[in-house]
């Protein structure tokens, strides 16, 4: 019984599936999804939250520290730079 009412009420939620979008002559998938990740990369409003773990000498405990990426980059450290 208890099955049969979860089920019934997974069916009746889920959405019917929207039509595929025609993409345009001149838009690629790849093309289009390096745009959409720049685009994500050059927000204004991207500020992720960045954690470095540094090892402490004289103690086992290691620390963590969070900050956002621009003040990260406003201490003159860069945590997403490739070394």
């Amino acid at each position: 019984m208890l099955i049969t009412t979860i089920a019934a009420a997974l069916l009746s939620t889920t959405a019917a599936p929207q039509p595929a979008s025609t993409p345009t002559a001149s838009a690629t998938p790849v093309a289009t999804a390096a745009a959409a990740a720049a685009a994500t990369m050059a927000r204004p409003d991207y500020n992720p939250r960045v954690c470095l773990v540094d090892d402490v000498t004289g103690s086992h405990i290691r620390r963590r520290e969070c900050k956002s990426l621009s003040q990260w980059r406003s201490a003159g450290i860069d945590p997403l730079a490739k070394r």
